[in-house]
């Protein structure tokens, strides 16, 4: 995975690019098999840092996330939760819940001998 991190107005250095690169493989990793690419963006506005985040890990699959506090870790840390939170919540929107397959379901319902109504 190909990851970008950009500071605008604040400079990033070695060790926290690191801990950023870390945290978007691992994050990208429990839900996706493969990402693609990833992309950080730290802003200086004013006295707070913001913070965008965006990764890439399908065709036409990508998540974004946004947060800003007076701290570039604190606010790199409240992005990727958000990050991973609308991540584990489109896989579960993804995974299938039912216990038999849907063809099964579908043979079943079409075996099932119908009662003659009163």
């Amino acid at each position: 995975m190909q990851i970008a991190i950009t500071g605008r107005h604040v400079s990033v250095n070695d060790h926290f690019r690191d801990q950023v690169t870390r945290r978007l493989e691992t994050s990208a990793g429990k839900f996706f098999a493969t990402a693609i690419d990833a992309q950080a963006v730290f802003v200086k506005v004013a006295q707070m840092i913001e913070t965008d985040l965006m990764i890439h890990v399908g065709h036409g699959i990508r998540f974004q996330s946004h947060a800003s506090a007076a701290d570039m870790t604190a606010s790199f840390s409240i992005a990727a939760e958000r990050l991973e939170k609308r991540m584990r919540r489109h896989k579960r929107k993804l995974r299938d819940h039912h216990k038999t397959p849907r063809g099964a379901r579908a043979a079943d319902d079409a075996a099932a001998p119908l009662e003659p109504a009163d």
